[in-house]
């Protein structure tokens, strides 16, 4: 026990001397200072909002960076919704200036505009320490590109948009044509903004196309696709412009001469070369779409544009009354045959008409889409003699005649001649009542013998065979339910392509997938292009949407809507992203890698597959 007026103190702690007090206050001096500059950090904790540029062109990139002074945490940005933003990293540093540390930390982002106009950027804000930090405010100007006719081609990265004819006649169609072309490498390519067709109904012509060739005498990779449109309305629509980024390789200037001047050396991996994002976009596209002219318009035409042809036949054209024959109406031409209404047969007197569903085969002829449209018809004749069936005509509006015209059948005729076995009368009829009882009357017997009273009525199980019997009875039964539900089954698939889509998406991603295998071994753009196109295909037959046009990030809204997690959704992203780099920027991939790529492929459609069904 110690008493309270006296304090135990270890015998280390107690200066001794001169020298060790002199140590315990400058420990004391310089934890305040510590303290102080705390204070003062936490007291003039600040954000800053720069950018490189105040005004540029849409096709210009603009570098944002904010600096947190005094503070730490990313800060949010505000709200941009006429930029795509990219996140470039942050960067730290310290200065002392005049003996006083400062701390900050910068962090930079890209943004690649959408229209021109004037903007406001900020404030951004961040929450430290219970306290709403703010930054200032910066304005930017963004002014459309104003190039010369020609001027794009000169240039080594470009894209192109045109269309073949700029004043169809209404459901005429034309063919619209984006094209991308390069002269240098370029890196993770990708459409941001794919053009917007409203006013028409769009086809697809085929995959995209890659190719080499010679723009002012020089030569260039490009990349075409193309849609077949067909305009709904007449007057003038516009098609919006595409926009799409890449990654350009640039070569660094080296000084001097010597073994960097080999091109050996300007592989990236020498530190002799760098990327510059570039936004291209092409211009928008005008159409002028001209009426159908009334002059000699056909009372049954129905909107249909193009050239086209019709043939028919009948399967039997002898059979007895009561049976049926089938008649077939092939249409086949270039323009908008899926649209095409069914035919009517007028005039058919003495047949029932039995409609069956109508089949579209659709077929690229050169730069025009069309196909076959096949129409079929139970015909049934009700009576003795030679009917007729009268011919199929079909009337369309040819745009290169400027004329309206028609496609005719030749008439069919069918001879219907009398069953051979017609129904027999009743081996029984009622005698007249002699009293209030009516009584039966046998006229004869039929093969099998008439039993007159109950004895003959035995239980059915009690044959031996009993249930061989009922199961035969049952057979047809259930074989025409099982046939009823999957013609149910086909017709709930065939009205709703969307919910057939999304049934078949997983079962045809992995057909595709076996022939992608065998491209493993070959580093070549086959690969990248065609594994690229079989996962974007199931994105898109999941979601019932086009899944080629879409971007890395229209699939990330797409996806977040039909709630896929995020970890799936950025594996997504990640794979597109490299498929898209090892095709357009002729980066090598190993095989292990492009292995990879494909069971990140696998992986990600069977999340997706669980998640959306």
């Amino acid at each position: 026990h110690i008493p309270q007026s006296e304090i135990c103190i270890p015998q280390f702690f107690v200066p001794h001397n001169k020298l060790m007090k002199q140590l315990i206050a400058l420990l004391i001096t310089i934890s305040l200072l510590l303290f102080t500059a705390s204070v003062v950090i936490a007291a003039d904790a600040a954000i800053t909002i720069t950018a490189d540029k105040d005004e540029a062109t849409l096709e210009d990139y603009i570098t944002l960076t904010l600096s947190v002074e005094g503070a730490s945490g990313e800060p949010a940005l505000p709200k941009l919704p006429d930029f795509e933003i990219t996140s470039r990293g942050s960067s730290s540093r310290v200065q002392i200036i005049n003996g006083q540390m400062s701390s900050s930390v910068d962090y930079r982002y890209v943004l690649y505009p959408k229209k021109e106009g004037a903007f406001t950027i900020g404030p951004a804000t961040l929450n430290y320490k219970g306290t709403t930090l703010t930054s200032n405010t910066i304005k930017i100007t963004l002014r459309k590109t104003e190039a010369r006719p020609g001027e794009a081609q000169d240039k080594d990265v470009f894209v192109t948009a045109e269309v073949d004819n700029k004043s169809p006649y209404l459901n005429e169609q034309i063919v619209y044509t984006l094209k991308f072309c390069r002269r240098v490498k370029v890196a993770n390519a990708r459409l941001t903004e794919s053009p917007s067709f409203d006013g028409f109904i769009t086809e697809s012509l085929g995959k995209e196309k890659e190719y080499q060739t010679t723009i002012n005498g020089q030569q260039c990779m490009v990349t075409e696709v193309r849609h077949a449109l067909f305009p709904l309305k007449a007057g003038t629509l516009t098609i919006s412009p595409s926009t799409l980024r890449c990654d350009v390789v640039v070569k660094k200037q080296q000084r001097g001469r010597g073994f960097s001047n080999d091109p050996f050396f300007d592989d990236s991996f020498f530190g002799f070369s760098r990327t510059e994002p570039k936004i291209l976009r092409t211009a928008p596209i005008d159409i002028t779409v001209r009426p159908l002219p009334e002059e000699g318009r056909p009372r049954d035409f129905s909107n249909l544009v193009g050239e086209f042809q019709a043939a028919a036949e009948l399967t039997k054209n002898k059979l007895e009354v009561g049976e049926s024959t089938t008649l077939t109406v092939t249409l086949t031409g270039t323009g908008n045959l899926k649209g095409a209404p069914g035919i009517k047969l007028e005039n058919l007197d003495g047949f029932k008409v039995y409609d069956d569903k109508p089949s579209f085969e659709p077929q690229l002829s050169g730069s025009q889409i069309g196909g076959k449209l096949v129409i079929k018809k139970a015909l049934v004749p009700l009576k003795e003699g030679i009917l007729q069936v009268p011919p199929v005509a079909l009337s369309y509006f040819n745009p290169r005649s400027g004329k309206y015209e028609t496609a005719r059948t030749g008439p069919h005729l069918v001879e219907a001649i009398p069953g051979k076995d017609k129904e027999k009368l009743p081996v029984a009829e009622a005698e007249k009542p002699k009293s209030t009882k009516q009584e039966i009357k046998i006229l004869g017997r039929d093969i099998l013998p008439i039993h007159t009273s109950v004895d003959v009525l035995n239980p059915v199980n009690s044959h031996p065979l009993a249930w061989v019997a009922m199961l035969l009875f049952f057979l047809p039964v259930m074989g025409f339910t099982a046939a009823l539900l999957i013609k149910q089954r086909k017709e709930l698939y065939d009205s709703d392509r969307g919910l057939a889509r999304g049934r078949t998406a997983y079962k045809n991603f992995f057909r595709k997938i076996s022939p992608i295998k065998k491209s493993l071994n070959h580093d070549d753009s086959v690969f990248y292009r065609d594994a690229a196109k079989a996962i974007k295909d199931f994105i898109g037959d999941k979601l019932n949407i086009t899944g080629s046009a879409l971007t890395p990030g229209e699939f990330e809204s797409k996806l977040s809507e039909a709630r896929v997690d995020g970890t799936t959704i950025q594996e997504l992203k990640k794979v597109i992203e490299m498929l898209e780099t090892g095709q357009f920027a002729f980066k090598k991939y190993s095989r292990e890698e492009r292995e990879a790529m494909l069971n990140s492929m696998k992986q990600v459609a069977r999340e997706i597959n669980k998640k959306i069904k």
